[in-house]
């Protein structure tokens, strides 16, 4: 019955893990670089509150918006391994 018990528990712990290793693998691998500051596996909107080098070091597309919030459509695509300048009141979203 023991036995029972510790196989139970051991495929609980796997099943929970399984729901919580694939929510990383929908951030961009790599990082995204805003001004020299440095943002590991980006996912979601950047704010761009003023003329900012933006350097795209992901495997995926950066899309520029240009208004804050990542609102309305994008304006620009900044691709993987290359680099943009970014006006201010500007925003960046990584997939």
């Amino acid at each position: 019955m023991r036995r029972i018990g510790s196989t139970l528990a051991t495929l609980g712990a796997a099943g929970v893990l399984a729901f919580t290793v694939p929510g990383s693998a929908f951030a961009a691998n790599g990082f995204l670089e805003i001004d020299g500051i440095r943002h590991n596996a980006p996912r979601g909107c950047y704010e761009i509150a003023h003329l900012s080098t933006v350097v795209n070091f992901t495997d995926k597309p950066a899309f520029v918006h240009n208004v804050p919030g990542c609102a309305n459509g994008f304006i620009k695509i900044i691709p993987p391994g290359l680099a943009e300048q970014v006006p201010g009141t500007h925003s960046i979203f990584v997939e």
